[in-house]
């Protein structure tokens, strides 16, 4: 057998940037005020952008907003 290419590994190749990382977990339905996502905030200064988020969900009626 021939060894998977990288399309087919299922990784992506982009570097995702903590914000954006902050983002895609949010989208994923984990809770703005989980342990993990506070520290993940404080430890990256992502106040701004949680902030930003949870401003759409709220305009959005409690749906997760679409990342842009």
């Amino acid at each position: 057998m021939s060894e998977p290419n990288d399309s087919e590994l299922g990784r992506s190749k982009h570097s995702a940037t903590p914000a954006e990382h902050l983002l895609h977990l949010l989208n994923l339905g984990w809770s703005p005020s989980s342990p993990l996502i506070v520290k993940f905030v404080q430890e990256h200064r992502l106040t701004r952008e949680l902030t930003e988020w949870q401003a759409v969900a709220d305009e959005s009626g409690g749906r997760k907003p679409r990342s842009k």
